[in-house]
């Protein structure tokens, strides 16, 4: 191409996608919990799950100990047993779709919607069942979906909505939390993500009754004798770390959307442009999505790569769930998103960047001369 006017830069960088999200009350936090129960019964799981539940303005939070545990006991809450259909967009990451698999439940793949991850109502529709029981909407590295659609076709259609929203702490759409959408709605607090316990996540829902459903689940039915569970509790260290680094989210992600702007406003590439933001929706930004209109993206991902610059479309390979060998048996053709998997990819905007680090990217995107 000859209309690129800005070279790469020649001193090449590595630019990290992670960030720890660490918070000056973590020792405290920590000590304070050393000081009394460790285990999912301590009052400062209790403290932390009041807290999620302000932050994110949920009737209940359940705290786990995992973003699948949260997946998992969203399914069994949502009434899923073996046999029964759930649907879900392949374009998602694995760990969605395992926990549906050892619910003994099949994953039907619907497709995504032409412009983003959300999953089409009309695929949806025509790929519903008498066993269907519940959808899983999986808005991708924080970019919010028409989850408030979503929602109102789960009504009517006697489903549960389940929101997989391990990408998306922080992200609104028409200034309320993703998560107030969904009758259900999983969390991660894995080390990567925005809010981070090292391992650990939480299940936000406005119904009590599901929320009851899910506290039983993750305690061994209660140990009652009568119902089935699992020990997915979250202890009470994994907790303090929560409880202390909650409060920093909000700076966080504005620092996010603030990083994010800077790239963008850089970028001058004819060839790349910002992903579709849905009208109403506001992305925390976990990763910068760009899309790509080169003969060949992978090439253009495999250029950045060499010059430091990671792509979580490289990292996992992302691909059509159905792609892969483990769930071949479940392929449905949806050739929307594979589309939108091949004609993107990521760039990070964590906190942890400078503006030296936003500005290398940015010019090595506009030095590309590729076709």
């Amino acid at each position: 191409m000859t209309d690129i006017a800005i070279a790469a830069p020649s001193a090449l960088r590595t630019i990290s996608d992670k960030y720890r999200a660490s918070g000056p009350n973590d020792l405290a936090q920590l000590q304070r919990a050393l000081s009394g129960p460790l285990s999912g019964f301590s009052p400062m799981v209790a403290e932390y799950e009041d807290a999620l539940a302000e932050w994110f303005d949920a009737r209940a939070a359940v705290a786990v100990s995992s973003g699948g545990a949260a997946l998992s006991a969203a399914l069994f809450a949502a009434g899923v047993e073996r046999g029964d259909d759930v649907l879900l967009t392949p374009s998602c990451p694995l760990c969605t779709v395992f926990p549906i698999i050892e619910a003994g439940a099949n994953p039907i793949f619907v497709d995504t919607r032409p412009h983003g991850f959300g999953a089409d109502p009309a695929s949806i529709a025509e790929r519903l069942t008498a066993r269907s029981r519940a959808i899983i909407d999986i808005p991708m590295w924080g970019y919010p979906t028409e989850v408030d659609e979503l929602r109102g076709f789960a009504d009517a259609s006697g489903l549960r909505l389940i929101l997989d929203l391990a990408h998306s702490h922080g992200s609104t759409l028409r200034g309320q939390p993703l998560s107030r959408y969904g009758h259900l709605s999983c969390f991660s607090t894995h080390e990567r993500k925005p809010l981070a316990t090292g391992e650990g996540g939480f299940i936000l829902s406005d119904n009590e009754e599901l929320a009851r459903r899910c506290r039983s689940y993750i305690d061994f039915g209660h140990l009652t004798g009568r119902d089935f569970g699992l020990n997915y509790k979250l202890s009470a260290l994994a907790a303090a770390l929560g409880l202390s680094r909650l409060p920093r989210l909000a700076d966080q992600i504005t620092q996010r959307r603030a990083n994010a702007r800077r790239l963008l406003k850089r970028l001058s590439h004819p060839r790349v442009k910002e992903k579709t933001i849905i009208a109403g929706g506001e992305p925390n930004y976990y990763f910068l999505n760009l899309q790509l209109d080169f003969a060949d993206n992978r090439a253009f991902i495999d250029y950045l790569d060499r010059r430091g610059i990671p792509s979580d479309i490289k990292r996992y390979g992302c691909k059509a769930l159905y792609r892969f060998p483990a769930l071949a048996p479940y392929q449905r053709p949806c050739p929307q998103a594979e589309a939108l998997l091949a004609s993107m990819t990521t760039l990070p905007a964590h906190p942890g960047l400078s503006e030296a680090d936003l500005d290398y990217m940015a010019d090595c995107v506009n030095g590309y001369d590729g076709d």
